[in-house]
C-alpha cells in the first residue's frame, strides 16, 4: 500500500529484488512463449500483464475425431495427453471465453526459470509425437 521510496532504508534491496523477480517472469514467459511458436500447428500470443500464456492449437481432424470418440472436447484430450506423457499440467482454454470452434489451453509461467528448458523440452517431444500419431 505505501511502497517504498528512493532514500527508505531499504529501498536499493527491495527494488533489486522486485526487478529480478519482474526479469525472471519476462524471460520465462518469452522462453514459453516462443517454444509454443516453434511447435507444428500451434499458435501463441505475448503474455502481457498475466503469468498465463494462452496457446491456440490447431489439432488435426484425426485428433479431434479421436477426442470425439473418447467423449472429450479435443483441448481437454490434449491436455490429458499431455499429463498422462509428460507430468505437465495445463488448463482449458475453454474457460476463459475462446471462440467456438478453436482449441486453447492456458499455462502457467511460474515455475523455477531452471525448470523452464526441461519443460520445454518434455512438451516439444510429447507435442511433435502427438501430432506424428495425428496427423491427417
Amino acid at each position: 500500500m505505501n511502497p517504498l521510496k528512493v532514500g527508505d532504508e531499504s529501498y536499493e534491496s527491495f527494488n533489486a529484488e522486485k526487478s529480478g523477480i519482474l526479469s525472471s517472469l519476462a524471460q520465462r514467459a518469452k522462453a514459453l512463449e516462443d517454444a509454443f511458436n516453434s511447435l507444428e500447428a500451434v499458435t501463441c500470443n505475448k503474455a502481457e500483464g498475466a503469468m498465463y500464456l494462452f496457446p491456440r492449437l490447431h489439432l488435426p481432424s484425426k485428433a479431434i475425431e479421436a477426442a470425439k470418440a473418447v467423449n472429450a472436447a479435443p483441448n481437454a484430450f490434449y491436455a490429458c495427453r499431455l499429463l498422462d506423457a509428460t507430468g505437465i499440467i495445463v488448463v482449458l482454454g475453454s474457460g476463459f471465453g475462446q471462440v467456438p470452434g478453436t482449441y486453447h489451453i492456458r499455462c502457467t509461467i511460474l515455475p523455477q526459470e531452471d525448470k523452464i528448458p526441461d519443460i520445454i523440452s518434455r512438451l516439444s517431444a510429447f507435442h511433435e509425437s502427438f501430432i506424428e500419431e495425428f496427423c491427417d
